[in-house]
């Protein structure tokens, strides 16, 4: 009777889908077919999909045969009176209670007398030991199964409020460490990650590269980003916020990122509050694609830009990425937001002084724009937020003096100087990020300036379109990693050295080639006596720590300060446009001023003295340099970035002032 339903059921199956003729042409073929399998066949096939349900179907037949197995021999004893010896009657319940017994427990029929029973009590008992020892298997291998889905990384994670990182690359490690520090304060704090790698591969990475979670829980799960099952299963609508990290690999960088933002933006699943997604990318244009995608949520950073800016910044600033760097990090001092109601109707000279232990060094506005260094009589709204460099959003408290006391005693007598002379710069090797670095270079210095490009000879046609208004650009051919060739060149006139990573080489490659020639230049400017700024461009964070020595005239650019800048902003999206305008020419940067323009030398001053002094040239005092000190990293290279304004300090003449200036 089934079998007559099965075949309607597939007729008029047929027919819905095919003209008569041709349903009718395929239902003859399916009964031929049907009639050429064996019962043995089709009990076989039968077995293979109640075995490929899984451990809990073979489980529930199992606890069936095992019942009929008891109901049979139930029936049996009680129908035809086979009973033990000494037994006059026995009930059909108790007979299903002693059948039991015996398939449960084998040692309950060696107290059992007379044949009979014996007979059907040992069948009942056989037939139990191999559905039990098939049942333990099955459990065994059930819990196998479960287990190795653990180890896959495909179990659902029920997290909210977490980080979710997208893809895998080197700067997960220090994306990790970074958010370890950030989340100490938090109740239970946990990073998801998803990436086409393995489960157990990736715990033994983050093991081996990050030393310390602190109390950060990292969950890994192995999966594509871009499909939407495996988004479900690591809450990405739960998450706090989203970070995008594509391989390392040029041509797929950029399409990794578009490609994860539609998943994402367009997921038919998706929470309706934006989401708050960050993502460097190496192309401009990926920009506008990612903007169409998703306005409003999603933090771009672009990796060539960011880079570029502060090299430049760097290589007339030495010691700036010190600053940078402690700015960005979660361990020490950071930039804050936050909204004061005792500072509502001050200027932003006044409410500069009523901080002990924060720095102010700007505005955000009731419309979300923030202003560095704004102008120093800019009233401070009834919505507006102050933005304060302290060290901790718990430490940005009014607890300062209010004024500055005693300017006239300490003020430097001598005329301000700002004045920019032409500077010479050579840079050795080249990567798309020069067209930056020469545009940014006419932003900073002024004209007459010079900027020598020296690359290997199959890269010379690359720089042919290479041109500025302000400055002038010269290039030439060489092996910048030959000493015989670096000691042909004059450094005497040369203030600025750039080392640019090469292009279409692997990390290390680049890294070693960048390695050598930073080397001999750093030998042939200390045995010449030249006074010469180095910064040099690293991809592995490890090998600039391998090039980092203690002298203040070298920097390493590494993309480790990507990933700090990435981490930063996925902990508060309003800090992208203060990291951009910190970059950005036409904005307030950071500036290593002699203090000697503020201050007299040799006077003790406190931090409120050149707070009063800073601002009446428009400037923003962050903190100082105190050059006797700049050869010593226990000392942060004589670098305090926001230090306590009461605290006197006495300065040399070769010291420097830390200030947030246009120019």
């Amino acid at each position: 009777m089934t079998f007559l339903l099965l075949q309607i059921q597939i007729l008029l199956y047929l027919s819905s889908r095919f003209n008569l003729q041709e349903a009718t042409f395929l239902f003859e073929i399916y009964t031929e077919t049907m009639k050429n399998v064996t019962f043995q066949q089709k009990m076989k096939y039968r077995f293979d999909n109640m075995m490929a349900k899984g451990p809990l179907a073979v489980i529930v037949w199992l606890a069936a045969i095992t019942f009929l197995l008891i109901l049979i021999a139930s029936i049996v004893v009680t129908a035809f009176s086979i009973l033990p010896v000494d037994t006059e009657s026995m009930s059909f319940p108790e007979a299903l209670w002693q059948s039991m017994m015996r398939a449960i427990d084998p040692g309950t029929v060696g107290g059992d007398y007379g044949w009979g029973f014996r007979i059907v009590m040992i069948v009942v008992t056989i037939g139990g030991i191999f559905i039990v020892s098939a049942l333990i298997g099955i459990i065994s291998a059930g819990f196998d199964q479960k287990l190795d889905e653990l180890r896959k990384g495909r179990s659902k994670v029920l997290e909210e409020g977490h980080t979710l990182i997208l893809g895998w690359s080197p700067k997960v490690f220090t994306i990790l460490s970074e958010l370890a520090i950030a989340n100490e304060n938090q109740k239970k704090p946990r990073i998801v990650i998803l990436s086409d790698m393995e489960k157990s591969a990736m715990e033994e990475e983050i093991k081996g590269q990050v030393s310390d979670l602190k109390n950060t829980k990292v969950i890994c799960r192995s999966g594509d980003p871009l499909e939407s099952n495996d988004l479900d299963m690591v809450g990405f609508n739960s998450a706090r916020s989203i970070i995008i990290l594509p391989p390392e690999n040029d041509e797929m960088h950029d399409l990794f990122i578009i490609k994860v933002a539609l998943a994402l933006v367009n997921n038919p699943n998706r929470r309706e509050e934006p989401f708050h997604i960050v993502a460097e990318i190496r192309e401009d244009k990926t920009m506008e694609v990612l903007d169409m995608i998703g306005p409003n949520e999603i933090a771009v950073l672009q990796l060539t830009e960011v880079l570029s800016r502060l090299t430049v910044q760097v290589v007339h600033q030495p010691g700036l990425s010190v600053v940078i760097e402690d700015l960005l990090k979660f361990d020490g001092d950071e930039i804050y937001f936050s909204e004061i109601d005792k500072l509502k109707g001050k200027t932003f000279a006044e409410a500069q002084m009523m901080f002990e232990d924060s720095t102010l060094i700007g505005i955000q506005f009731e419309n979300l724009e923030s202003k560095l260094n704004p102008p120093m009589d800019q009233v401070i709204g009834p919505n507006d937020k102050i933005i304060a460099i302290s060290e901790d959003d718990d430490t940005v408290v009014t607890n300062g003096a209010g004024t500055a006391s005693g300017l006239e005693n300490v003020k430097s007598e001598l005329e301000y100087d700002d004045n920019r002379k032409p500077v010479r710069t050579l840079i050795l090797g080249y990567n798309p990020k020069i067209e930056i670095i020469a545009r940014e270079f006419g932003n900073y210095f002024p004209e007459g300036s010079k900027v020598e490009i020296v690359v290997q000879e199959d890269l010379f046609h690359l720089l042919d379109d290479l041109k500025d208004e302000k400055i002038s650009i010269s290039r030439t051919t060489g092996n910048i990693t030959s000493r015989q060739y670096l000691d042909s060149i004059d450094f005497s006139e040369i203030d600025y050295v750039i080392i640019l990573s090469e292009p279409n080489r692997n990390i290390q490659q680049a890294d070693a080639n960048t390695l050598v020639s930073l080397l001999h230049v750093r030998d042939i400017v200390r045995k010449k006596g030249f006074n010469t700024n180095i910064v040099s461009e690293m991809l592995d964070s490890k090998n600039s720590d391998l090039a980092r020595i203690s002298r203040k005239n070298d920097f390493i650019v590494s993309e480790k300060l990507v990933s700090l800048l990435i981490t930063m902003i996925s902990e508060n999206k309003h800090l992208k446009p203060v990291i951009e305008d910190l970059l950005d020419a036409d904005g307030s940067e950071i500036y290593f001023k002699p203090v000697t323009n503020y201050v007299k030398p040799g006077v003790a001053v406190d931090f409120y003295q050149l707070t009063a002094i800073a601002s009446g040239f428009d400037q923003v005092a962050m903190g100082y340099r105190i050059m006797s000190k700049s050869n010593d990293p226990d000392a942060n290279y004589g670098i305090v970035v926001n230090p306590k304004k009461s605290a006197k300090v006495i300065f040399s003449e070769e010291d420097v002032l830390i200030a947030l200036a246009e120019d």
